[in-house]
């Protein structure tokens, strides 16, 4: 937007903001809109706008022509902010940035205004959406939105371990459709931890995975402080969870003294009393119907859950990640520091140390449970297209030879 307007997508952004805070910010929304002089606006209008219904909405806005009342003022600002979307959407571009066990990760660029910014410093703050598998009703979701919001702040706020800004919206595309879209500040790729690993000497991985065991110390302590009152919270501590803040690009230029930041938090990991407060049934959504049937079956639903509540198990998986990362070199010396830390912070526990054997075992396991698991979704995705008379979807078949034959990971 040219600089020379006085109407800027920022003035647009701050009287939405004053719109939403409720009806007693209204007045000062409406006198900051009638400041602009109108041929200022007309203007803009004419070179910014070309959808008439949004210019008539927005004059409406500022002006009260055609009789707007202060009362209308929200919703004829809302009406034109969708009728400026719809006019700017052709600029806009939805990412893919990768697929989770549960969630889909996307960006949405090539807007010139934001929804999002930092709740500090105001910056406008680019963010990714996790979209969560659909929800039954509104109600499930509203529960999910509130567990959600807890586990983050337990994680940043009491057990002291930093995430991205984070939030979350409910949509209901339909009335049979309830959908989350968790929203969280996006980090840089290139400080992704699994991404870091790919070229690190040994001693910055070192330095490294110290960092990753002081953040598992964190919350094994957490837990053993609320144990008497049955509170209990879990994570998933793989390698491409963590991200470095700030980091300056130079993987063998770490010392040790950075900042961690958990990414996964979209699944709120709490338990209370043994209890998980969101269902184990929302992990295997996308699998075939027999599928999840003999998953519960053989309580394997609970069994993947138990994994992120046990430090042991937690660390056991980092230690299988890193094979499939490739980067099998790291292991003995990582062993050697769990080990290290299963006899110091760890050492309430009395927890039984590693052994090579154990983390190849471990991972030669969690590879094929993986292909098992990709296998099942696709075969999902197959049978739904077939039931739903889409053919085509059969030719998605060769992908099962290249879940089971190639290297999960490049």
């Amino acid at each position: 937007m040219s600089q020379q307007f006085a109407v800027t997508m920022d003035l647009l952004h701050k009287l939405s903001e004053l719109y939403d805070a409720g009806s007693s910010n209204w007045q000062e929304a409406r006198a900051q809109a009638q400041s602009i002089p109108h041929d200022e606006l007309a203007t803009w209008l004419q070179a910014s706008v070309t959808n008439p219904a949004a210019e008539r909405f927005l004059l409406d806005l500022f002006y009260g022509e055609d009789g707007v009342t202060s009362d209308d003022g929200p919703h004829a600002f809302h009406r034109f902010y969708r009728e400026l979307g719809l006019r700017l959407r052709p600029n806009l571009r939805r990412t893919v940035l990768g697929w989770g066990e549960i969630s889909q990760v996307a960006e949405i660029t090539g807007s010139p205004f934001t929804a999002w910014r930092h709740p500090h410093t105001g910056v406008k703050m680019p963010v990714v959406y996790k979209k969560m598998p659909p929800f039954l009703n509104r109600a499930d979701a509203e529960a999910f939105v509130q567990h959600y919001l807890e586990y983050n702040r337990v994680l940043r706020d009491e057990i002291g371990i930093s995430v991205p800004h984070f939030e979350a919206r409910i949509t209901e595309p339909s009335p049979e459709q309830v959908f989350i879209f968790v929203i969280q500040e996006r980090v840089d790729p290139a400080s992704v931890c699994h991404e870091i690993l790919r070229d690190i000497g040994p001693q910055a991985a070192e330095r490294l995975y110290r960092l990753i065991l002081a953040e598992y110390a964190k919350i094994h302590h957490y837990n053993q402080a609320r144990a008497a009152d049955g509170y209990r919270v879990g994570l998933d501590g793989q390698i491409p969870n963590w991200a470095i803040a700030d980091y300056g690009g130079n993987p063998d230029a770490l010392t040790g003294e950075e900042e961690l930041v958990y990414l996964d938090t979209n699944v709120p990991m709490v338990r209370i009393h043994g209890q998980d407060v969101v269902s184990t049934d929302m992990y295997f959504q996308a699998l075939p119907g027999a599928a999840r049937w003999l998953i519960k079956k053989l309580n394997l639903d609970q069994e993947v859950m138990d994994r992120y509540f046990q430090i042991r198990i937690v660390m056991l998986d980092f230690l299988g990640n890193t094979i499939v990362r490739h980067r099998e070199d790291l292991v003995p010396r990582f062993i050697e520091l769990s080990n290290e830390a299963l006899a110091g912070p760890f050492s309430d526990a009395d927890l039984a140390p590693f052994t090579i054997e154990e983390v190849n075992k471990y991972y030669r396991s969690d590879v094929a449970t993986w292909r098992l698991w990709r296998s099942l979704k696709l075969l999902g995705v197959l049978s739904d297209g077939v039931s739903s008379g889409n053919w085509g979807a059969l030719k998605r078949a060769g992908e099962f030879y290249r879940i089971w034959t190639e290297p999960i990971f490049e």
